[in-house]
């Protein structure tokens, strides 16, 4: 999913990437929520982003549940 627009009402193109929830032994994985993301953009190969919000929910203490990921075209 993509969105465009930020606080200073300037244009931007972002992508945000989601990982399943961690309730497994493997857990979540912030890898899994970037691919998402730039799965999203459909991006041609070679194509660079910045990684600019990670957002984390947490399951009991002190497991990760799930990574939320916002990227951004690079330079």
């Amino acid at each position: 999913m993509g969105y465009e627009g930020n606080a200073k009402g300037e244009p931007v193109t972002a992508f945000v990437g989601i990982s399943e929830r961690g309730d497994t032994e493997a857990g979540a994985s912030l890898d899994e929520a970037i691919r998402a993301a730039v799965h999203a953009s459909r991006a041609p190969a070679g194509t660079k982003f910045v990684l600019s919000y990670i957002e984390v929910e947490t399951v009991d203490d002190p497991n990760v549940g799930a990574y939320k990921v916002i990227i951004t075209p690079g330079s």
